[in-house]
């Protein structure tokens, strides 16, 4: 399985999107696709026309996976890892996500989610 991260949603939807194509290529990949309901959350409170959210659920099946307490926990000890910032906070979140999924997380902020990868979070 594959997570999209808040930033491939969002390019998802829009074809001039600098990172469309590895929205793309993740959505075509031939894995089931989802996106955990921080990242939904994240891509919901952008001005995004209602008929482009109804399209991005058809293209994830309508995976948008909930975050509960086991992703909370996770989450809260990745981000006391050394370095990672108040900035990371939803980052933790979304990482925990991917990882509890065994999923691979699609972004296009791969250096951001780096300090996860030794902790189980894999990358597309």
């Amino acid at each position: 399985m594959i997570h999209l991260d808040t930033n491939l949603l969002i390019a998802a939807i829009d074809s001039v999107h600098p990172h469309h194509a590895l929205a793309v290529r993740a959505l075509r990949s031939g894995q089931p696709v989802a996106a955990d309901s921080v990242a939904w959350t994240e891509f919901c409170s952008k001005p995004v026309p209602a008929a482009r959210i109804q399209a991005l659920r058809i293209l994830l099946n309508a995976r948008i996976l909930p975050y509960a307490e086991a992703e909370a926990e996770l989450a809260g000890r990745l981000f006391q890892l050394p370095g990672t910032t108040r900035a990371q906070r939803l980052d933790t979140m979304i990482a925990a996500s991917a990882i509890l999924a065994g999923a691979a997380l699609a972004t296009a902020s791969a250096a951001d989610y780096a300090p996860f990868v030794p902790h189980g979070l894999k990358l597309f």
